[in-house]
This record gives C-alpha cells, structure tokens and sequence, in this order.
C-alpha cells in the first residue's frame, strides 16, 4: 500500500519525511518493525525508501538493475573517482568573464542598495562584452552574445543606460546585435516558485529562459534582480540552495556567467557583508561584488570590492567616478580602457610570437626561467621591449581564457611541455 504514496510524493502532495514516519508508525502498531539493525526493521526501512525514491531510481532496484530476494528495490551503489583518473590529463583551467571577478560557468552574486548603480555598471559589462569592448572598469572581459533579463526597470530605462553607455565609448549602440534583452510581466517575474511543501520548481519562465540558453549559447546572463525572481522563503536554505542549484547547473551546462543583482540587508549594510536574508545566498556562489553607496564628501564616487572569489584572490577595491554620462575608474592611468587596450595589446603580441617560435620549431615551456615563454618571447628582436613579466601575465590571461594549452611530448622516460595555441 506504500507504493500507492509514490506518485503523491513526486507531485509534492505528500513530504517524504512524513510518508517515512507514517510508515514507520503504522508498522510499529502492527508489531513489524522489531529491534533495532534487526532484518524487520530494514525491511520497513526498504518499504518506506520504495514510496519516497524518484521514479529514475524506483526501476532500477539494486545497483545491478534487479530487486532484491525480498522483491524491495535497494540503494542504488555510490560511484565514486580516485586522483588515478587525472593520470596524464590537464587539469581544466578557470575561464573568467571578467578576469579575477566574474568566473564563467558558474554564478556571481553582485550587491548594493538601490540607486548606488548596480544595474548601471552591469549594464557597461554587457555592452562591453556584446560590443567587443574588452574591458570593464579596469578588468578584461570576454566577447560573446549576453542576456539580460530586468524584471524591475523597463525598456524605457534600459535603452537611456545603453545609449549613454555607447556615447561614452563611442560607438553605435543599434549596431550591437549580440545583446539580447527580456522585459518580462512585471506579474510574471518569478523563476521558481515554492510549494506548500518548500520544494521549488521552475516556472514556464526560467524553463523558456533554459532552452533559449542552450540554442543561443550566451557567455553572460545577467539577473536583475533577486527579490524579482525568487517566489520563495528568502531565509530558507533547502530553498536558497536548491534555486542557486537549478541556476547553476544552467551556467555549468552552457559555460556561461549567471550575475544575480541583489539589495543587502539591513545587517548587510550595517556588517559590510553587503548580503541580504540568509548566508547561503553568500555561501551558495562561487563570487560576490559589492557596489558602495554614494562618497559622503563625493557623491559621484563609488568603489566595487570583490567580496568573494572562490578561484582568485578577494579583497581588489575599485574607486569609481560618474562622468556625467556613466561610470569610469577613477584614476585616469588605470582607467578602464588604457589598462585593457594595454594587456589586450601584449597578450596579442605573445600569440604573434609564440606562432613563430613553433614554425621555427623552437618552442617555448610554460615554467619559469631559461627556456621559458616569458624569457624567450621577452628576448625575441620583435619584442618591442615588452619585459618577460608583462609577457608572464599575458600567459596567465591566456591560459585562463583557454587560447594557450600546455602539450606534453617526448618518450615515457623524458617527458617535456611546451605552450600551442589551443585548438579550435
């Protein structure tokens, strides 16, 4: 009779813990379930986890595919990996967005009150990514087709922002065609929605927003905002973890940046955490930006402090200055523009070079000293003076955007690496 709860259960009626105890309840009364670790009572153990599996693993019975001799299904077996598995592979390295800041395939929860300029600056990062830009405020970023979805201000808004935003770098803004914007009901916002159960599911939106994903590929999403798409207990961890799941496992599939906007809470405010509602919304991503209110003394000053990184260095603060059309750095050596035309122009020239040490067959290692990419490249006559740690940062931008590989070649017994650009 317990497997009559099964459909009830996958349809969010009944609580899992509940059916469990009710069956546990019900087997005491009619003196089945024994002592404890007995046979009876695995027995009721086997019954109640057979009303509770999901459909994909109720077939399945043993880990073999077959029910056991008692016709219960059981636990499917764990798989599991040991480090022998990595023998001769290279590790994947972090691609980033925006480097050091934003990572790709994963979620970045970026925060600050309102009216401080989170939608602002997120909208400079997508247009600095959709037009080619390169760069955003004082970071290098990638290229690629991005989504936004804004769910609190309306299209009206969002064009003035891209208009300003191009003015200032002087481009056209009706030329940017990888720039893709959705304006949702301002009733239908939400992305998931909560049970009376406290399970969440997607609704029809984020549903359409998936399989728009997968066709069009973006490298960027950004969300504005939380508030406006999560329909359930802000404070509830099963519930903040399980909608960061379902949005994570969207940013790993497709390898692009899911950035959430987010307003802190008071407590936020107050502890300079700059989170809202409960720490797993902080705990749940792998990065976090904090955007500050107005300078007292300066109201067109802010600062942008990577509050979290869970593959880089945290703790990086940005002066940031209004120009009367949108945000820029603050100081002008460093400055958004120079500084990433600058490593844009380096990280080219170590491509340009490295192409001709491998036609020479002279190739270069990824280590450091003689021999090494940075040293060669920096001593080459078409160098232009570019020193061998500008050459070695380069490096690093390159291997994290993916466009160099490390090749080991060579017999078992003398093995050796050298850098190629990655394939295609």
């Amino acid at each position: 009779m317990a497997d009559h709860l099964r459909e009830y259960v996958r349809s969010g009626w009944l609580n899992p813990a509940t059916v469990s105890d009710k069956i546990f309840e019900v087997a005491a009364l009619h003196g089945l379930v024994g002592e404890p670790g007995s046979d009876q009572e695995a027995a009721i153990m086997q019954i109640a986890m057979s009303a509770n599996l999901p459909v994909e693993l109720r077939s399945t019975g043993r880990h073999d595919g077959k029910s056991d001799d008692a016709g219960m299904p059981t636990t499917p077996s764990l798989e599991t990996k040991t480090p022998a598995v990595w023998k001769g592979t290279e590790p994947l390295k972090q691609r980033w967005l925006a480097a050091a800041r934003i990572p790709c395939g994963d979620l970045t929860l970026y925060s600050g009150n309102g009216g401080a300029g989170k939608t602002e600056t997120a909208v400079q990062l997508l247009v600095s990514v959709t037009a080619g830009l390169g760069d955003w405020l004082g970071c290098v970023v990638e290229t690629g087709p991005a989504l936004f979805l804004s769910c609190e201000e309306p299209e009206a808004n969002i064009r003035d922002r891209i208009e300003r935003i191009c003015k200032h770098r002087c481009i056209d803004p009706h030329a940017i065609g990888d720039l893709h914007l959705h304006f949702p009901d301002l009733e239908a916002t939400w992305l998931v929605t909560a049970d009376r159960f406290g399970k969440v599911m997607k609704t029809a939106l984020l549903q359409q927003i998936e399989l728009w994903i997968s066709v069009r590929r973006p490298i960027l999403i950004v969300i504005d905002s939380i508030a406006a798409v999560f329909d359930g207990e802000a404070i509830a961890r099963r519930q903040v973890r399980s909608f960061l799941a379902m949005l994570r496992k969207v940013a790993r599939d497709n390898e692009a940046a899911i950035v959430l906007l987010d307003h802190p809470s008071v407590r936020g405010m107050a502890d300079g955490s700059g989170t809202a509602n409960s720490v797993d919304w902080r705990n749940s991503v792998r990065a976090m930006l904090h955007l500050s209110d107005a300078d007292k003394n300066d109201p067109d000053i802010r600062e942008l402090e990577v509050k979290k990184s869970n593959y880089g260095r945290s703790g990086e603060k940005i002066k940031l200055r209004w120009n009367g059309l949108t945000f820029v750095t603050k100081t002008s050596a460093d400055s958004s523009p120079y500084r990433a035309a600058a490593e844009r122009d380096v990280d080219e020239l170590f491509l340009k070079l490295l192409d001709k040490r491998i036609a020479q067959g002279r190739p270069v290692r990824p280590s450091t000293g003689r021999g090494s990419a940075p040293f060669e490249l920096a001593g080459d006559p078409e160098a232009n003076g570019v020193s061998s740690d500008a050459f070695r940062a380069a490096m690093e931008r390159l291997f994290t955007a993916g466009k160099i590989v490390s090749v080991e070649t060579g017999p078992a017994s003398k093995r050796r690496k050298h850098i190629e650009r990655a394939p295609r």
